[in-house]
């Protein structure tokens, strides 16, 4: 008559009823070591998080933490056969997490769930760490580029962006990146003509193709058939400048204190206005006079 009741769970029949919300059964106690890790006031037990992994994923699905904290969450889905990833700022994320997952990778972590998941060591993980943002904000609270970045980093941002892998070409300077042995990637803060355009088009040839990033273009580009335009996402151009901080406006010949309206309004008019004539360098410097 009890039969309905019981559960197979952790490899043992135990009495169980379906979960509610409120979870009272999986104690905190004990914990504080477990992973060979201490993380006051922010650890959580590697049972819950098995049961919270076991409810919504399968063996091979990828699990996610964007606040890892002592790396509980990976180490669960690690030993219970799931793809992890962990986002963590903080220093513990070498102090802690790092030392914790090579326990369980090298099978000497004995703790939390590593018996009911039969775990016994193997896998990997890759580390990563952030680059600084791109875009900051100068002292007067305007957005630019960050003055850490250098072209070549911006370049390397934009393969990142369209999924190209960074890999600046020696000999072709308009190679960037690529996506496969024959297309390409190219990326300019100029505005490029169509004339331009067409010598990099018959430069690139009928074999390979080329994914273009640029300020602007002419629209007659897109005519061409091995290139592909796209314009720089609008956040970089229209929000930023390259570590700019210095807004002050530069004001020269100022009419003298004693000139009357009439002689001051006189002289502005007969003088002339010199426009200094402006060229956008190239992202890699002149490489495309090369």
């Amino acid at each position: 008559f009890y039969k309905s009741k019981l559960k197979l769970i952790e490899g043992q029949v135990v009495p169980a009823k379906p979960l509610t919300n409120l979870w009272s059964d999986i104690p905190y106690n004990g914990i504080a070591r477990e992973g060979g890790v201490v993380f006051k006031n922010g650890k959580k037990p590697e049972r819950l998080l098995k049961r919270c992994i076991e409810l919504c994923t399968e063996p091979g699905d990828l699990v996610l933490d964007s606040f890892a904290g002592s790396g509980t969450t990976g180490a669960v889905a690690h030993k219970m056969g799931r793809r992890w990833i962990m986002v963590e700022l903080g220093e513990h994320a070498k102090t802690h997490i790092l030392p914790r997952l090579q326990k369980i990778i090298d099978g000497s972590d004995n703790g939390g769930v590593t018996d009911a998941e039969n775990w016994q060591g193997g896998g990997g993980y890759r580390f990563f760490k952030l680059a600084p943002s791109l875009l900051q904000k100068d002292k007067w609270g305007n957005l630019i580029i960050n003055k850490d970045y250098q072209p070549e980093m911006l370049a390397e941002a934009i393969c990142k962006h369209f999924n190209y892998t960074y890999a600046p070409s020696a000999e072709h300077y308009w190679m960037h990146g690529k996506a496969t042995e024959n297309a390409f990637i190219y990326v300019t803060t100029n505005s490029l003509t169509f004339d331009q355009l067409k010598a990099l088009s018959d430069e690139v040839g009928e074999e390979r193709s080329l994914l273009v990033c640029c300020m602007a273009y002419e629209a007659a580009g897109d005519s061409l058939m091995n290139l592909t335009i796209k314009k720089i996402p609008r956040v970089v151009l229209d929000c930023c400048e390259w570590g700019k901080d210095d807004y002050s406006l530069k004001i020269a010949a100022l009419p003298l204190q004693d000139e009357e309206p009439e002689e001051a309004d006189a002289k502005q008019n007969k003088s002339t206005k010199i426009k200094a004539s402006v060229t956008q360098t190239s992202l890699f410097d002149g490489s495309e006079e090369n």
